[in-house]
């Protein structure tokens, strides 16, 4: 019965551990005096597990390495330059608590910061202790310190290494990368939306209901999907249906979520069929948005169509010719 006992209990224990996955690093692992780096903590977790960090408010304290990978107990205090940030980013079914300082040191040498405590709901875990070079003056080029898994470690020469860059600069060149993406597909959907503008303009005013289909028409021709630009034409087609439906019923639908456009046009009066029309092109168009779906041509095609059945069913009828 006590070996039973100890078997499970050493299996909890190692689920619990196998289920976060810490992670600590620095921006900079060699600085200069009195230059700020940023110094981050994370941890993966599940979406339901709590997370408890208290940051320090003014001075992290560090121990200086001696010659030979000696520790003194005379170590130095990096100075917090700026107030702790933490958020959580959702991962799929699991999420990650990450939590940055921004500090910087006033005394040359080798040091070791101790990595500090977070409480996952009811179980401690420590991160590593990380090594920080202060210099003088500017550091040789390719040289740079390892992370160390021990209370001490030596500080070993390395050459640049792409993949070490890559995970310390991460961040600003997701950054750079995000922004260029959004330029072009920015610029992209305002100069088709223009080109669209030019082709629905007549000499005669048209209704809103002609405006409408000449739109998804031009959308369709262009092809988008054939281009690798499939999420472009769903954004462009939910952008012309929630247009139109937004000046049929005198509405605001352009910032609403599908489930809120959905409430809406039922309080309107619309049909439950014609709702479920609406609420079935504007979830396709989300799925390609955010869940990167990759529909079949004749699915895209049949989106079209179901596009242009709302809008000839829910047009006033048309009476042109009648004096």
């Amino acid at each position: 019965m006590n070996r039973l006992l100890t078997y499970l209990f050493v299996f909890f224990w190692s689920s619990v551990l196998l289920a976060q996955e810490l992670d600590e690093k620095v921006s900079e692992s060699q600085l200069m005096i009195g230059q700020p780096i940023t110094l981050t903590y994370s941890v993966k977790i599940n979406v339901d597990d709590t997370v408890i960090f208290i940051p320090k408010k003014d001075l992290i304290e560090a121990l200086e390495v001696k010659e030979g990978s000696s520790l003194t107990s005379e170590g130095i205090e990096f100075e917090i330059i700026d107030e702790f940030q933490d958020t959580f980013i959702m991962h799929n079914q699991q999420k990650e608590w990450v939590g940055q300082y921004v500090i910087t040191a006033w005394d040359s040498g080798a040091y070791i910061l101790p990595g500090p405590s977070i409480v996952v709901n009811d179980s401690t875990f420590t991160f590593d202790d990380l090594v920080l070079m202060c210099h003088l003056s500017d550091p040789i080029d390719g040289v740079d310190l390892y992370d160390i898994k021990e209370n001490y470690a030596e500080v070993p020469p390395r050459p640049f290494s792409f993949k070490a860059f890559l995970k310390t600069h991460w961040w600003w060149m997701t950054l750079i990368i995000l922004g260029t993406v959004a330029f072009f597909v920015i610029r992209n959907i305002r100069r088709k939306r223009a080109a669209l503008d030019e082709i629905i303009e007549d000499e005669r005013p048209i209704s809103l209901k002609e405006r409408t289909l000449i739109a998804i028409d031009a959308l369709e021709e262009a092809k988008l999907w054939e281009k690798d630009q499939l999420k472009e034409h769903f954004i462009e087609l939910s952008y012309i249906l929630r247009s139109y439906l937004t000046s049929r019923y005198d509405i605001s639908l352009l910032e609403k979520t599908t489930h809120e456009a959905s409430l809406i046009l039922t309080r309107k009066g619309l049909e439950k069929e014609t709702v479920d029309i609406i609420l079935k092109i504007l979830s396709q168009s989300d799925m390609v948005k955010f869940a990167k779906s990759k529909p079949e041509v004749i699915a895209i095609l049949r989106v079209s169509t179901l596009a242009r059945q709302v809008v000839a069913e829910t047009s006033p009828l048309d009476f042109d010719n009648v004096d």
